[in-house]
């Protein structure tokens, strides 16, 4: 293998690519973001590419020494040439005379004149002989009788000379066997980078769902469905927000909806809630916010609601005095059954004094079974 085979670009993508896949088997071991092999295999996909482009593409079967070899095989071809002629011309050279007039072409047949015609253009290389045949083409366009059209009116003749061709950039000339190798290479590059770009993208996914479930490291919230992030990682019976919360109460309901659960507020506070919550964007798939002060809106009600997802409950410590034991009842039917809720269901606590210990210890042994969560907003 040539070291010309790939550019210094191609080489960093070969770095990059590779770079991927080992963090996908350390992910378990240290905590590395997931827009991080995202990034590298996108800067991968991007150097292969230019190193394809700009430097795999210029390499010439034809390599240097070979261009020397061909030089001195056609050297000893002209010679035997001249010494098979020496017996048919006169040995006389005069100051005018040229290299080839010893030869004497005037006493050649057809097939010796293309004979040494072949011999006298294989002298230069192959990238040389191309760049004289696209001048020639390029200086017979330019000719006057090829740039005026006889048959149009001369006011609309135009004066103005054929853009000259831009002189194409000398080759990177490698032996055959290197050539062929470094095409293949090429290639296997190329798609090492698309795989690259497949872990990439599916490690940021399964790094997003991971920290779904976890309040200091959840990023944006998007409604996947709660058994992905479940799996990854397991909602926590019992959550209790830091001293310093990422946000406030009324953003912290908010950002449970568009994460697609639901949830039951215990508080005694006004809280400034919209009737309303989006899942997604401003008005999509919108979750409607109910408050149990509502006679019709009774403990089955607001379980079964909860248990569907069909709809977030706002009470005070008194309303919730009665419906949490009915909560308990039918969440310990659902265990039994082995039944879980679709979407993860969020009992947040924001009063200033804690749950009481029975009903924390018991939601805590039916909440991992169920799908339930205790969010514990004050200390």
């Amino acid at each position: 293998m040539s070291p010309n085979t790939f550019s210094v670009l191609g080489y960093l993508s070969v770095l990059l690519w590779l770079a991927v896949p080992l963090l996908w088997i350390l992910r378990r071991h240290f905590s590395t973001p997931g827009w991080l092999p995202l990034a590298l295999a996108l800067c991968a996909y991007l150097f292969a590419t230019l190193n394809s482009r700009m430097h795999v593409s210029r390499i010439d079967a034809q390599a240097a020494e070979n261009s020397s070899n061909a030089l001195e095989v056609a050297a000893a071809k002209r010679k035997a040439l001249e010494d098979a002629r020496s017996e048919n011309v006169a040995d006389i050279r005069f100051a005018e005379d040229g290299a080839e007039d010893f030869i004497d072409k005037g006493g050649m047949d057809e097939s010796e004149k293309k004979y040494l015609d072949h011999l006298e253009k294989n002298q230069d290389p192959a990238w040389k002989q191309n760049k004289k045949q696209r001048g020639e083409s390029a200086a017979e366009s330019n000719d006057l009788e090829n740039l005026i059209d006889t048959e149009k009116p001369a006011e609309q003749l135009s004066t103005e000379a054929l853009p000259e061709e831009k002189e194409a950039r000398k080759p990177i000339l490698m032996s055959e066997p290197h050539v062929t190798t470094a095409r293949k290479l090429n290639k296997l590059n190329l798609n090492a980078t698309y795989i690259a770009l497949l872990l990439g993208i599916s490690y940021f996914f399964l790094d997003y769902l991971a920290r779904a479930n976890s309040y200091a490291r959840a990023a944006y919230p998007l409604p996947f469905p709660a058994a992905w992030r479940n799996a990854l990682t397991p909602l926590p019976p019992v959550v209790s927000r830091p001293a310093t919360p990422r946000r406030d109460l009324p953003a912290e309901l908010a950002h449970l909806v568009r994460q697609g659960d639901v949830f039951f507020c215990v508080t005694n506070e006004t809280i400034s809630l919209p009737e309303t919550l989006p899942r997604l964007g401003k008005n999509v798939d919108s979750l409607d916010v109910l408050r149990t002060d509502n006679p019709l809106i009774t403990p089955d009600f607001i379980f079964e609601s909860l248990w569907f997802g069909r709809a977030c409950f706002l009470a005070d410590a008194a309303q919730a005095q009665q419906i949490l034991p009915v909560i308990l009842e039918k969440l310990t039917q659902r265990k039994t059954s082995r039944a879980r809720a679709k979407r993860n269901i969020h009992l947040v606590w924001n009063l200033p004094t804690p749950p009481d210990e029975a009903f924390l210890t018991s939601l805590q042994i039916l909440a991992a079974a169920t799908g339930f969560s205790l969010f514990l907003t004050q200390k």
